[in-house]
């Protein structure tokens, strides 16, 4: 099964598009993406993370060339695992991979190669650090570390291996309309700015920036101190040398300590769009789920391929 599941305001999966098929190969990766960006359109700008595959690698290659591609952190994580058996080599890791700045990154990535000391994990040098470290995505990442399958979904890909593709497709596609109709009721019940996971992640900030001394060095730029750290932020921008405000498009507690002259709900309002209730709302009120066309209407490809039936079971 082939899926494309982004995340929505809330930080929860959703699947967008999905495909059935039986091999794991460039062509049919590549298949899989241009209609997906059909559906998307040429001017939507995405980013992907996806498991550790040469097929996906390629296929985002081809169709998404200028998009940025990191990989799961957990795929990553669990073959750290697999090569140390090491707990603490995995927490190191992941540790590495969620700094949000370059100099933390660097202090981590130290100590995680003092504890691999013995350990197989030249593989690892071979993975480009952009592709899974936090702290060198271009742009926001809100948040994404790992993939998540919803747990219905799981169930799918594990237990219809003897249904028919048609019985496959319509579970899928009713497990959508569920997901769609019960997150269309939760975003109707939404009264704050922000999405419930945006508001937690903002109000624990507002909690860490108190007591932090703040100091306007210029125009909307301040430096932040805190104990022994110096963090500089720049409002119009939206970045702080901590890299949290543009990694998760929610403002950081240093952004938030420079801007104690505004409201909450100011504050709120240089949160990232795409975490607002509002936009939550519009991307569920209406339905946006294309029905599964009857037979008579499907594209029958002009080029057939006889597929010889597998060999029985004894």
């Amino acid at each position: 099964m082939y899926l494309a599941l982004p995340l929505d305001g809330n930080h929860e999966p959703l699947i967008i598009a999905f495909a059935l098929g039986s091999v794991d190969c460039d062509e049919a990766w590549t298949w899989f993406m241009r209609r997906l960006k059909e559906c998307l359109g040429d001017t939507t700008e995405v980013g992907f993370i996806s498991h550790m595959s040469d097929s996906i690698d390629y296929a985002i290659m081809q169709v998404y060339p200028d998009s940025y591609h990191g990989y799961c952190c957990k795929n990553i994580a669990d073959k750290v695992r697999a090569s140390t058996g090491s707990i603490v080599v995995e927490q190191l890791f992941w540790k590495t991979c969620k700094t949000y700045s370059l100099s933390e990154f660097y202090v981590c990535l130290n100590n995680l190669k003092n504890e691999v000391n013995g350990y197989d994990l030249d593989w690892l040098d071979n993975i480009p650090m952009a592709k899974w470290a936090r702290a060198f995505f271009p742009k926001v990442r809100f948040n994404v570390k790992y993939i998540s399958i919803p747990i219905r979904l799981s169930w799918l890909r594990s237990n219809t291996h003897e249904l028919l593709i048609t019985t496959i497709i319509e579970l899928v596609h009713q497990s959508i309309q569920m997901v769609h109709a019960q997150r269309a009721e939760f975003g109707g019940g939404m009264h704050g700015q922000l999405t419930p996971y945006a508001q937690h992640v903002f109000e624990r900030r507002m909690n860490q920036s108190n007591g932090y001394e703040v100091t306007h060095i210029g125009s909307d730029k301040f430096e932040v101190r805190c104990n022994l750290t110096i963090q500089r932020v720049q409002v119009e921008r939206g970045i702080c040398t901590c890299g949290k405000w543009q990694k998760c498009g929610i403002l950081c507690e240093h952004g938030i300590a420079s801007l104690s002259r505004l409201t909450v709900e100011e504050k709120q309002q240089l949160v990232n769009y795409r975490l607002t209730s509002a936009v939550y709302r519009h991307a569920f009120q209406a339905e946006m789920i294309n029905p599964i066309p009857i037979i008579l209407h499907w594209e029958i490809p002009t080029e057939k391929m006889v597929v010889v039936p597998p060999f029985a079971r004894y």
